[in-house]
C-alpha cells in the first residue's frame, strides 16, 4: 500500500506541483515516524537509514565511498566547469567518487525526479528547481538541513533562507544555489516611435501597460509586451501584490482581488487594442525571439536571454535598455532559483551532506556565479557581495553592464515568493489556459479567475483524497 500510494503520489505531486502525500502509514518498511520524533519518515519502497531521520547531526568530517549528483540541464554547456570541481574535492578527500549525472529541464524534469525519489533511485545529491522542491520537500524525501548540518544556513542572504523553510516543522530541506533576477528589457528605438521616453522605464505594472497601450497605439507596426505570459505571469501578479494562496497556504484564493483582474483586464485591452501580437498567445511562451525581431517594446525579464539578442541582433541589442521588474512599492524582488538538495534514502549521508555544503560554499557558488557567461547571482551572502563589487567580464559591455548592475540591485534584496512553489505544472497551466481566453475575450477576465481558481484548487484536494 506504501509503495503504490506513494508512486502514484509522486507523480501527481510532479505534474501538479502542489501539497504533497497523504501519508498511509501501516508501519511497513520505510513507512512511520521518525526515530526521534521530529523527522517525518517518508513512505518509500526502501528503508531509509536510521541516521538520516534521528535528531543527529551528521558528521561529515571523516568521508569515503561513492555518491551520485545529479545537476539539471548543465552537462553540455558547463562540462569542463563541473569536472574540474568534482576533481578539486576527490583530491581534497582521497579515498571518494562523485559520479556526476546530468537530467534534461523541461516539461517532464519534475515527473521525472520525484518519481525516482518514490523508487529510492534519487541521485544522493540534486540541483532542482523551484517548481521541484515543494514536492519533493513536503514529501519528506529531501534530508533535514535544520537538524542535520545546523547553522549551515548563516552564510545565505538572509531574506532568501528565511524564505524558503518548505519541509515539516517549516524546517528547511535545500540550499539556495543560484538565480537570475528579473529585470526589464525594453527597445528604445520602439519607444521613441511610440513617443515614450526611452530613458525612462516603467517601474511598475501600471505604467508598463500604459506604455505598451502607447506603443499599440502608434501606427508604426510595433507591439507592446509579448502575449502568453506564460514564464512571468506569477512574477508580474506578485509584483502587483497579488496574493494567490490563502494565508495557510492550503487553497488558493485570488479569483476576487482586484488586481488580479485588473490584471488580467489590462492585457485584454492590450490584445484587443493591438499592443499584444495575436499569434503570441499560441505560439512560443518566450518572447525573445520576438524582440529580437525589433518591433517588440519589452523583452524577457531574464537578462541573460541578451547574449542571444546580441549574437542574432546586433542594433537591438544596441538599442535596448534595462530598468527593474515592475513591482508595486515596498514589495521584494522574486528569488526563484536552483537548489542543491540531499536525498534522504542516500546511503552515504556524510559524503552527501559534505559534497552538498562543499558546492554550495562561498568559494564555489562565486565561481559557478563568473562562469559561462549568464547573468546569474550567488545566494551566499559573501558571494554575492563579491560579485556586486567586482562583476565577471560579462559586465563590460556597456548593455550586459546595465543589465549586470539591474539584476544585482534585485539580487542583494530578493525573497523567496512561496506560491512560486505551489503553481507550477498542471496547476500553473490552469492559470495560464484560462487567463489566456480571457485576453482573447473569449470570457471575462472575472470569470476566467474564478474558473482558474476552482480548477486549481480541484487539483489541490486530489492530491488529499
Amino acid at each position: 500500500m506504501l509503495k503504490k500510494k506513494m508512486a502514484a503520489g509522486a507523480i501527481a505531486l510532479a505534474m501538479f506541483g502542489t501539497l504533497g502525500l497523504a501519508a498511509c502509514n501501516d508501519g511497513s518498511a520505510g513507512g512511520g515516524g521518525s526515530a526521534s520524533g521530529s523527522i517525518p519518515t517518508p513512505d518509500v519502497s526502501c528503508d531509509v537509514p536510521k541516521g538520516n531521520v534521528d535528531d543527529s547531526k551528521i558528521d561529515t568530517s571523516k568521508v569515503e565511498g561513492e555518491i551520485t549528483f545529479q545537476t539539471q540541464g548543465l552537462q553540455n554547456d558547463f562540462g569542463d566547469f563541473f569536472r574540474a570541481k568534482i576533481k578539486e574535492f576527490e583530491d581534497a578527500n582521497p579515498g571518494v567518487k562523485i559520479n556526476w549525472t546530468d537530467q534534461g529541464g523541461g516539461a517532464e524534469f519534475d515527473q521525472t525526479i520525484t518519481a525516482q525519489a518514490s523508487n529510492c533511485k534519487m541521485a544522493d545529491v540534486v540541483n532542482v528547481p523551484s517548481s521541484t522542491i515543494l514536492a519533493l520537500s513536503k514529501s519528506n524525501l529531501l534530508m533535514d538541513y535544520d537538524v542535520k548540518a545546523p547553522g549551515i544556513g548563516d552564510k545565505f542572504v538572509k531574506s532568501i533562507w528565511d524564505s524558503t523553510a518548505l519541509g515539516a516543522g517549516n524546517h528547511h530541506t535545500a540550499l539556495p544555489w543560484y538565480f537570475g533576477p528579473y529585470i526589464t528589457t525594453y527597445n528604445k528605438e520602439v519607444f521613441k516611435r511610440a513617443g515614450l521616453d526611452e530613458n525612462k522605464p516603467p517601474k511598475t505594472m501600471d505604467e508598463l501597460f500604459d506604455a505598451a497601450a502607447k506603443v499599440g497605439a502608434d501606427g508604426q507596426g510595433d507591439y507592446g509586451i509579448y502575449g502568453s505570459p506564460e514564464w512571468y505571469m506569477i512574477a508580474q501578479l506578485h509584483g502587483m501584490g497579488v496574493k494567490l494562496l490563502n494565508d495557510d497556504k492550503t487553497a488558493f484564493n485570488f479569483a476576487d482581488n482586484e488586481n488580479a483582474v485588473k490584471y488580467v483586464t489590462k492585457l485584454a485591452e492590450l490584445y484587443a487594442n493591438g499592443s499584444i501580437p495575436k499569434d503570441s498567445l499560441t505560439g512560443e511562451p518566450d518572447p525573445g525571439k520576438a524582440y529580437t525581431d525589433g518591433n517588440l517594446a519589452f523583452g524577457t525579464p531574464n537578462a541573460s536571454f541578451l547574449k542571444s539578442v546580441k549574437s542574432n541582433n546586433a542594433t537591438v541589442y544596441e538599442n535596448t535598455g534595462v530598468g527593474p521588474f515592475p513591482t508595486n512599492s515596498g514589495i521584494k524582488p522574486v528569488f526563484e532559483g536552483q537548489y542543491i538538495g540531499v536525498s534522504v534514502t542516500t546511503k552515504n549521508a556524510p559524503l552527501a551532506m559534505k559534497f552538498a555544503e562543499w558546492m554550495t560554499n562561498a568559494e564555489n557558488e562565486l565561481a559557478w556565479a563568473r562562469d559561462g557567461g549568464a547573468i546569474i547571482f550567488p545566494a551566499v551572502a559573501k558571494s554575492l557581495d563579491e560579485l556586486v563589487a567586482n562583476p565577471p567580464k560579462i559586465a563590460d559591455d556597456p548593455v550586459f553592464k546595465a543589465a549586470y548592475e539591474e539584476a544585482a540591485k534585485a539580487a542583494k534584496d530578493a525573497e523567496a515568493y512561496t506560491d512560486v512553489f505551489y503553481a507550477t505544472g498542471a496547476v500553473k497551466d490552469a492559470l495560464v489556459e484560462n487567463v489566456n481566453k480571457a485576453i482573447r475575450g473569449e470570457v471575462e477576465p472575472k470569470a476566467a479567475l474564478k474558473t482558474a481558481q476552482d480548477q486549481m484548487n480541484e487539483k489541490l484536494k486530489a492530491l488529499g483524497d
